[in-house]
């Protein structure tokens, strides 16, 4: 079982949580989370500009690879932008403005994230 930190307080009510390649997944009506070993990414819907699906090289070009020398091969390549993420680690929060995220996203996860965008007026 991977140990992933305890989020406090999730925004919004839990829609789909995955857990792929030491990597877990998280869905709420108002945020996405994205937990790496103990790097956890929030990003609120309402602060995401863009959700657009890639090219594998764009994505081989921006993301890091956890463990070995390649990326994560699971599901789609996708690029989310957004106005503001926050960057939580051991040493504390980190605010981020103006960032592209790269991520694998399952075809189910993606549906859920593009309706749940097109409900907030995303």
């Amino acid at each position: 079982m991977y140990q992933f930190p305890k989020i406090k307080m999730l925004r919004g009510e839990l829609k789909r949580t995955e857990i792929r390649n030491q990597v877990k997944y998280q869905l709420t009506t108002k945020e996405f989370i994205q937990q790496r070993g103990r790097t956890t990414y929030r990003i609120a819907l309402e602060h995401i500009l863009g959700f657009v699906e890639c090219a594998d090289s764009e994505y081989d070009r921006h993301a890091k690879p956890m463990y070995g020398t390649k990326p994560d091969r699971f599901g789609k390549p996708y690029k989310i932008v957004a106005n503001l993420m926050y960057l939580v680690t051991e040493s504390g929060v980190i605010e981020q403005s103006r960032v592209s995220f790269y991520t694998r996203l399952s075809s189910h996860f993606a549906k859920q994230m593009e309706m749940l965008l097109g409900s907030s007026g995303t």
